[in-house]
């Protein structure tokens, strides 16, 4: 409760009138009603019943019993956001995350909110649960408690890695799904399971310790961690941007051009970065969630027969994407292709097992001439190894033409007026046969 001018002691019988009370010197505002005296929690609390400030009155003791507080105010905040910064929860373990309550346009805290909302639980694949206060729940809503513009909530982990759960907490701005928040369960384990943004003194930046905007540019560095959310060894390879939140009032979350950093290419060791935040009111409190990107190119890098042996591929070409030819291949055989992932600039993807629940890697497989040969060749759903794709290739009966293989595709989204189109594309041409 914040400091308010409180009026001379008076009379008893003056003040039953007026109905509020505070004890000289102390700032504890009461409302009396039927013999009870009830806290009035906050500066909100007591604007939203309509008192005045200069009603309120000393005196020297109360004068009754302390019952239940002033009820917190109906009204939501007008925005709220989860501030995750590594929105990883272990395995069957349980995590709290900070939820903050915003000003009225502004991405700043608003410190003098308290009452009680919600979050919903939008989506929930991956089986986590929250705590209601009573018990764990995975779908409907939770109450939330805001003191003055934050409060917590606690999430628990599903019971196997990298599945989903989608929270939103409610607010004024109901038809905004920018502060959708997805929090995923990874495995617990203390090897690296992501990354995180830390200062260079080690703090992460968390809903509890946040970055804040600045005019000038402020240096972070992302780091290797384990599920605990703790700096380890890197073992990961991977290109990644930058989310910052709370995503801008005037400039959406799905709008990533506002608020997205980046991309940078992480290969098992931290990366430091620097960032003003200058697009956000000074002052706001900001956290940074790393996204994993998708690969952006793709090369076969072996082909074997069912004994290990490896046939000759030729370099790849660019030609409608990238193309690289095979030979060797015999009839009704059996042969296992592996592709590498890349980057832009040719960075490898090192950790397919880890990205693929986050990113598109998987593309079906096609054999493009298959109805040239009597018995058609086939290629097999591709599987995710350690650094490979891998692609079991059947190949068909004589016809003396080669197969046209093509293997894995980065599929750009329609603007929902033409289909889905293909940016790249990677085929691997066979010997005649």
């Amino acid at each position: 409760m914040e400091s308010i001018a409180c009026g001379q002691s008076i009379a008893r019988t003056d003040w039953l009138a007026r109905e509020i009370v505070q004890i000289v010197h102390e700032a504890q505002v009461y409302l009396y009603q039927g013999g009870t005296l009830h806290w009035i929690s906050s500066a909100q609390v007591f604007n939203a019943q309509g008192y005045q400030w200069d009603n309120v009155y000393d005196v020297a003791k109360l004068p009754a019993v302390i019952g239940s507080p002033v009820p917190q105010p109906s009204v939501l905040p007008r925005e709220a956001v989860i501030m995750t910064g590594f929105p990883d929860v272990a395995v069957s373990l349980r995590k709290t995350f900070v939820i903050d309550a915003m000003k009225s346009n502004s991405n700043q805290v608003n410190s003098s909110y308290s009452g009680t909302a919600s979050v919903t639980i939008v989506n929930n694949p991956g089986h986590l649960s929250v705590y209601n206060g009573s018990t764990w729940v995975s779908s409907g809503s939770v109450p939330v408690h805001y003191i003055h513009g934050q409060a917590t909530i606690q999430v628990q982990g599903g019971s196997s890695p990298w599945g989903t759960i989608s929270l939103k907490p409610s607010s004024q701005e109901t038809g905004n799904f920018s502060n959708i928040q997805k929090i995923e369960t990874v495995p617990n384990t203390t090897h690296q399971v992501g990354w995180r943004v830390f200062t260079p003194q080690g703090q992460p930046i968390s809903g509890s310790h946040p970055a804040y905007s600045s005019s000038s540019s402020k240096t972070f560095v992302i780091e290797p961690v384990n599920a605990a959310g703790n700096i380890v060894t890197g073992t990961m390879a991977d290109g990644v941007a930058l989310m910052a939140d709370p995503a801008l009032t005037f400039c959406p979350r799905a709008l990533t051009v506002c608020n997205t950093i980046g991309p940078y290419y992480l290969a098992r060791h931290g990366k430091s970065f620097s960032y003003s935040g200058s697009l956000f009111e000074s002052g706001t409190p900001m956290v940074f969630e790393v996204l994993p990107s998708s690969p952006s190119m793709a090369q076969v890098s072996q082909v074997t027969t069912g004994s290990g042996t490896s046939l000759s591929l030729s370099q790849p070409v660019p030609l409608m994407g990238t193309t690289q030819t095979v030979s060797g291949v015999n009839p009704n055989t059996s042969y296992t292709i592996k592709l590498q992932l890349f980057y832009a600039k040719g960075e490898p993807l090192t950790d397919l097992t880890t990205l693929s629940h986050l990113v598109p890697l998987s593309f079906t497989p096609k054999v493009l001439n298959a109805s040239q040969r009597s018995s058609a060749s086939t290629l097999g759903p591709a599987t995710m190894g350690q650094t490979h794709i891998q692609i079991a290739y059947k190949s068909g009966s004589t016809a003396q033409v080669p197969d046209v293989l093509r293997l894995y595709g980065v599929i750009m989204s329609g603007d929902g007026v033409a289909p889905p189109s293909m940016s790249y594309l990677l085929y691997l041409i066979t010997n005649v046969f």
